[in-house]
């Protein structure tokens, strides 16, 4: 299997002609790594974080990321992206980044539909999914979150799904969809985006699929989507 981090990092790098890059949620476990590295490529004027949580590695990261680009604009927003009233306040940007953080939101339609009304050019999606060959119909997903503990099991056998807490409300700090990357991409198609670049790598239990896709706004040149057979 491919490096991960690598393939989320190329998936930004390739959106050319970008001024401006904004990560929603991309400081746990990175601290904004996929925002830092790729606004360096891309010799992008600004850069924007949006997060809860403030790390002093990302501090760091930031202090050594101006020493590379010094007329780079880094912006730090300490906010919770699922709050709508956010976006009022946010300027719009060329790229967007949601890596690992759809499969933990309550509502992630409303999250896709508010983080495409503030960018211009290309949305990056990056995550584990549920590979469209375990639904007999496309585009599916399923809260998985309230599954009985013995199937949870079976589809943590061999993935990077871990054991966590049983919950009878929704946490969000858990996995609660199992997405599969035709939903994401009909979810997005629904807002008016078309997906230009889909790739697919196991990852660790058959069941799961390591999904990187890029959007683009959708012209009327754009046809329907196919479907995996």
């Amino acid at each position: 299997m491919r490096d991960i981090q690598e393939e989320k990092l190329n998936l930004v790098r390739s959106c050319h002609g970008a001024k401006s890059i904004r990560d929603f949620g991309g400081l746990w476990g990175v601290h904004g790594k996929y925002l830092l590295q790729p606004a360096i490529t891309l010799r992008v004027s600004f850069a924007s974080e949006v997060d809860v949580t403030p790390t002093k590695e990302f501090n760091e990261a930031c202090e050594k990321t101006r020493l590379q680009a010094p007329d780079l604009d880094i912006e730090f927003v300490c906010a919770d992206f699922r709050d709508p009233n956010l976006y009022g306040r946010l300027h719009p940007c060329d790229v967007s980044i949601l890596f690992d953080v759809l499969l933990h939101q309550d509502n992630y339609v409303s999250v896709m539909r508010n983080v495409a009304n503030v960018t211009n050019q290309n949305i990056c999606i990056a995550q584990p999914c549920l590979a469209d060959t375990t639904f007999p119909l496309p585009a599916s997903t399923t809260l998985l979150q309230f599954w009985p503990e013995k199937l949870k099991d079976e589809y943590r056998a061999g993935s990077a799904w871990p054991k966590e807490p049983r919950t009878e409300t929704f946490a969000t700090q858990y996995w609660m969809w199992g997405q599969t990357p035709s939903h994401i991409i009909d979810v997005m198609r629904g807002l008016g985006w078309t997906c230009d670049h889909d790739e697919r790598d196991a990852y660790s239990n058959p069941v799961w699929q390591m999904a990187y896709l890029r959007f683009r706004k959708a012209s009327t040149k754009d046809g329907a989507p196919s479907y995996p057979t």
